[in-house]
């Protein structure tokens, strides 16, 4: 007897440290989707006057692999349908891709969408090339709107469709994995990049939770800090921010194929933004914020 379940006791040990090499395993030909929801609920206070925004933005996206070339993935990055709905005490906006035409930021979502973003990446989901160069041409064709107008929408898209902000974000969901074998229990680190009022580092802490017969579980968790003494540039003026919370997340991993088939993403920020005076700013702004971010994937 006492055999038996000194023999149990052992099984149930190689259970417990079995190695797992977590990886993309994707085929040519083939598409992943990855349908997102990102609500954003941003609470400001400015010069005592509160005031809170929430926004929600949908994207239906699918990943098209087109080549696999040494272990590398050569991948359109299709969006088929985006939106943004804002609340804000002026009332509601909606943008969609696929709403009418008479809202000028419809037919701008919609040529947003027209052609493919193409990446390479590698089994790791470390993105090694990113041009949506594609996707920048024609922003603004068939809009009908004042042309200062229209060139001051075009240049904030612009700068927020930039390819360096881009490729992090996309990398944020695609390097989760880990880069060497690892047992339930194991931890491994990513630096990420967030881009909020403005792009900062962080470093994320990744573990693998649980394996089932068809899935990974992984869990993270990351403090959130901007470095001391950051400026960016808000519409034209000059701002010092401080900003810091937490963020943690779930992801379950397809054992297959490596690739998100679900996942929960929380993200807080908690701080002050300060702008300076200028010419258009005659007082010294200071607008305090707090910001609670939730990414659902499915």
């Amino acid at each position: 007897m006492k055999k038996y379940l000194f023999f149990i006791a052992i099984l149930f040990s190689i259970v417990a440290t079995a190695q797992h090499e977590i990886v993309y395993n994707l085929e040519k030909g083939k598409s992943y989707p990855q349908n997102q929801m990102v609500t954003s609920e941003q609470q400001q206070v400015v010069n005592g006057m509160p005031q809170e925004i929430t926004t929600i933005i949908t994207t239906e996206t699918d990943y098209m692999v087109t080549d696999i070339k040494d272990g590398i993935y050569y991948i359109d990055i299709v969006i088929k349908k985006m939106s943004s709905e804002t609340k804000s005490p002026m009332g509601t906006e909606l943008i969609s891709s696929d709403g009418p035409a008479s809202n000028s930021m419809n037919t701008i979502f919609k040529n947003m969408i027209k052609q493919p973003i193409k990446i390479t990446m590698n089994r790791h989901g470390e993105i090694l090339s990113f041009d949506n160069s594609s996707q920048m041409e024609g922003l603004t064709d068939d809009v009908e709107m004042p042309q200062m107008q229209l060139l001051q929408v075009e240049a904030a898209l612009k700068k927020e469709m930039d390819a360096e902000k881009q490729s992090s974000n996309y990398q944020q969901l695609t390097a989760i994995l880990p880069k060497e074998k690892v047992a339930v229990g194991d931890s491994w680190f990513q630096t990420i990049t967030v881009n909020s009022i403005a792009s900062f580092e962080a470093t994320s802490s990744f573990q693998l939770e649980s394996v089932s017969e068809d899935s990974y579980m992984i869990s993270s968790t990351a403090i959130l800090k901007t470095p001391d003494n950051s400026s960016t540039n808000l519409n034209g003026m000059e701002a010092n921010y401080s900003l810091s919370g937490p963020s943690s997340g779930t992801y379950t991993i397809d054992k297959e194929t490596g690739w998100i088939t679900n996942a929960s993403i929380k993200q807080e920020l908690d701080g002050n933004i300060v702008i300076k005076k200028s010419d258009t700013m005659p007082q010294e702004m200071k607008m305090t914020m707090k910001t609670q971010t939730i990414t659902i994937i499915e």
